[in-house]
């Protein structure tokens, strides 16, 4: 006679509660029987087999939707492509995972460094985050555009540097401007770069340090200060400041915008930087195609277009002549995935929006590229070019 199990054997026997295993008879994973004399569950041998592959899958990181599709649909699905789907996702998981320990680490040296109430905590720790999300997103335009190289030659070109020049950086990360300009910096230019430690500007102190004993770069053509770039004081003039993509982590923009007013020499200039709405509107085009008005990615592309026309305004405010420049970006992708991957970490309400119609979704991506020949999406980012007094503007 086949041997059954009650509901509190089987959780025991594989290591589970009581309640996981009601949850997977409510999904539709296991089926147990019923005891004809009382009602109580009964699972027979096979459940116990069916509950293993659950478990397996569970292990490997399946959504509870995922396996029940698979085990629905076991004869026919496509397994190398959902174990190399699921493979995908975890690579992501994974990347995310060290993202996290990145921001936490961060954030236990700004304690060891001092001991922040709460609420200046929380605030570093957000910033810290924001920051890491911008690093991800960044990854992600190198991968799919010739991104950072194509920007940072573009800022570059831009500013219209010149011998003997003496500029602020303020907010330099990883450097690339400098790193991917560095044949082109006019002679005799000092850099000073404002950044706060344990970030990616240590890393770029250390390519300066490198580069300058090869005699790539002059000995102390760059300096560093360290320190949050609202509190500092800073007594120098500077011909060209640059703020780029360094806006959208202040607080206060338009008392920074005065204090880097009030540091530029009589004819100096700010170039200032930020992302632009483009993209939100193609993916709010793109959600309404596929299902018809989607209320969460209405809701942040308006969000992110309000944000966008009162960080204009700030900055016209304090420089009324600033003039805006911008820059189109096509990204490239391979596979369908790609595509919706990037749409959902560029515009996180998107993964919520698509939900439980994914599959839906990916198809409707691939039905793009029919039509299109290639997945791609255009992006745009605004650098405005302000003179210190209103109505000068450099030459086109």
């Amino acid at each position: 006679m086949e041997r059954t199990y009650t509901i509190g054997e089987l959780a025991r026997l594989a290591g589970v509660s009581v309640k996981t295993l009601r949850v997977y008879e409510r999904k539709g994973l296991l089926f147990p029987q019923r005891n004809r004399q009382n009602g109580y569950r009964v699972y027979t041998e096979e459940a116990v087999r069916e509950l293993e592959k659950i478990q397996l899958m569970k292990y490997l990181d399946f959504s509870l939707e995922q396996i029940e599709e698979f085990l629905r649909r076991y004869e026919t699905v496509g397994r190398e492509e959902l174990l190399l789907t699921q493979k995908r996702l975890l690579e992501q998981k994974r990347a995310w995972l060290d993202s996290v320990i990145s921001c936490v680490e961060r954030a236990a040296v700004e304690c060891r460094e001092g001991r922040p109430d709460a609420d200046t905590f929380l605030k570093a720790l957000g910033s810290i985050v924001k920051n890491q999300r911008a690093d991800e997103l960044a990854g992600l335009l190198g991968r799919y555009s010739d991104e950072p190289r194509g920007w940072s030659r573009f800022v570059f070109s831009q500013a219209g540097l010149c011998p003997e020049m003496n500029i602020l950086d303020a907010g330099a990360g990883y450097g690339n401007l400098w790193r991917y300009n560095l044949e082109r910096i006019p002679d005799g230019v000092r850099i000073t770069c404002v950044d706060k430690h344990n970030t990616h500007a240590d890393g770029f102190l250390e390519y300066v340090k490198e580069k300058e004993g090869t005699g790539e770069l002059p000995e102390g053509q760059f300096s560093f200060l360290w320190g949050d770039l609202e509190q500092m004081e800073i007594c120098e003039k500077f011909h060209c400041i640059f703020l780029n993509h360094v806006a959208s982590f202040i607080q206060e923009k338009e008392c920074l915008y005065e204090k880097l007013r009030n540091l530029l020499s009589e004819d100096g200039v700010l170039v200032c930087t930020w992302g632009g709405v483009l993209l939100f509107e193609t993916i709010r085009l793109l959600f309404r195609e596929f299902c018809g008005n989607s209320t969460i990615v209405e809701r942040q592309c308006a969000k992110v277009a309000a944000q966008f026309k009162k960080a204009e305004e700030e900055l016209f405010r304090v420089f009324p002549g600033a003039e805006r420049r911008s820059y189109i970006l096509e990204l490239r992708f391979d596979t369908a995935e790609e595509f919706m991957d990037y749409i959902f970490q560029a515009c996180r309400p998107a993964e919520a929006a698509a939900g439980q119609r994914r599959d839906a979704f990916l198809q409707f991506l691939r039905s793009k590229r029919r039509i299109a020949g290639s997945y791609r999406i255009t992006r745009d980012t605004c650098l405005y070019l302000c003179r210190r007094e209103a109505g000068q503007c450099l030459p086109e």
